[in-house]
């Protein structure tokens, strides 16, 4: 069964165009070479362009505990601890 997982990111305004590339990088990088992320979309808020969702598919929980454990995800929460003021987590089963 897939797992979902989606986030809401607040940016520091004076590292939003940073974070926007890196964020970009960091989503390529999880569908280029994990086998187990089937999606990973990154959008930005239209009247609050400091506030990103993060939409991620992954094929099973454990594909999820993977990406969580890779080295490009350890990466990018090393690079963007100081541009990221909040961060709220939500993890979904599909009822249908």
């Amino acid at each position: 069964m897939t797992f979902i997982h989606t986030a809401h990111l607040k940016v520091k305004t004076n590292f939003l165009e940073q974070f926007k590339v890196r964020v970009a990088l960091h989503a390529s990088l999880c569908t280029d070479f994990e086998i187990g992320c089937l999606k990973f979309d990154v959008h930005q808020e239209k009247n609050d362009p400091c506030l990103f969702f993060l939409f991620e598919i992954y094929s099973e929980n454990d594909a999820f505990e993977l990406h969580r454990q890779s080295n490009h995800y350890l990466q990018f929460r090393s690079d963007v601890k100081d541009w990221v003021e909040h961060r709220s987590w939500w993890y979904w089963d599909s009822i249908h």
